[in-house]
């Protein structure tokens, strides 16, 4: 599927429904795409770092569509996303979000509500939204707290089916000043359209980009796990189907030699299938005529 999406902030996340990039293009210029490991293969990676690779470089996959902005404040929201007929929360579900607020940073330890802290000493506060069909006419706030600084992860559990949402962060002005709003800023955290699952969205770094710089993808789609009839599925191979189908037939007609056959040809479609959506980008070939730490400059 073909996808284009604002890189002015220095990454992009791909939609849920996909897994990786098969081409790409920044602002109608071609772009290469390279896995963690190109990154510290040529430039090596910490937190003072300032190296920009032009290049989409994978970088794991993020809790959120697009991170809070640093040093400003957010109040949590979510709304449906279609108008006719859902003018009304869902029936059922629960979402949970795991987050930090401004006040974490400046009230200490005492601040921090839930049951886990992370290493150093970091925790995270939990909210949790259960819904009952309450009517909605405008964006409903999912938590409480007004400063939200940091998303950690959300989740969602026996949501009503086909009654999608779209949570969002509404810009609440600078981390610990006065509220003001600004819907410019306001961002797009995550996109519900199922009836279990979590937030997690695969995120690539991109260099030499400007405020005006737009990424133009050509994606692959990903396996998804289905929880109701109305689920789509994009079926990847029909050859796959009839090589399955075959073999089943010969296993219950006793003819092990075609059911031997069929098995390995969909084992070799499954493997071609499953290679060309694995990653986003593979490690290339890096000749070291001198042994390992010589290669060639240009050839790794």
């Amino acid at each position: 599927m073909e996808h284009s999406q604002d890189a002015s902030a220095g990454h992009i996340s791909l939609p849920q429904e996909t897994d990786s990039i098969v081409a790409a293009l920044i602002d109608k210029s071609p772009v290469p795409t390279r896995s963690l490991w190109h990154d510290y293969k040529m430039f090596g990676t910490n937190d003072d770092d300032k190296t920009q690779i032009n290049a989409f470089v994978d970088d794991g996959y993020a809790p959120t569509y697009r991170d809070l902005v640093a040093d400003s404040k957010y109040k949590i929201q979510f709304h449906t996303l279609k108008g006719l007929n859902f003018d009304t929360a869902p029936s059922k579900g629960t979402i949970t979000i795991k987050y930090r607020k401004h006040s974490d940073a400046t009230s200490g330890d005492s601040a921090l509500i839930a049951g886990q802290t992370k290493l150093g000493g970091q925790s995270f506060n939990e909210a949790s939204k259960t819904f009952s069909g309450e009517s909605q006419t405008d964006a409903i706030d999912l938590i409480i707290h007004q400063d939200v600084t940091e998303i950690l992860s959300i989740s969602w559990s026996n949501m009503e089916q086909d009654h999608p949402l779209q949570i969002t962060a509404k810009y609440n002005g600078v981390a610990g000043g006065s509220t003001s709003s600004d819907s410019t800023k306001d961002l797009l955290l995550a996109e519900i359209n199922t009836q279990n699952g979590v937030s997690r969205y695969r995120r690539f770094r991109v260099g030499n980009v400007d405020s005006d710089s737009v990424a133009h993808m050509l994606l692959k789609r990903r396996w998804v796990d289905c929880d109701s009839n109305s689920d789509l599925v994009h079926i990847p191979s029909n050859s796959i189907l009839k090589h399955a189908l075959l073999g089943k037939l010969a296993e219950d007609n006793a003819d092990l030699q075609r059911a031997q056959y069929h098995w390995g040809t969909v084992n070799q479609l499954l493997e071609a299938d499953t290679d060309s959506y694995r990653g986003a980008a593979k490690p290339t070939l890096h000749i070291a005529p001198n042994g390992v730490g010589g290669g060639m400059t240009g050839m790794y």
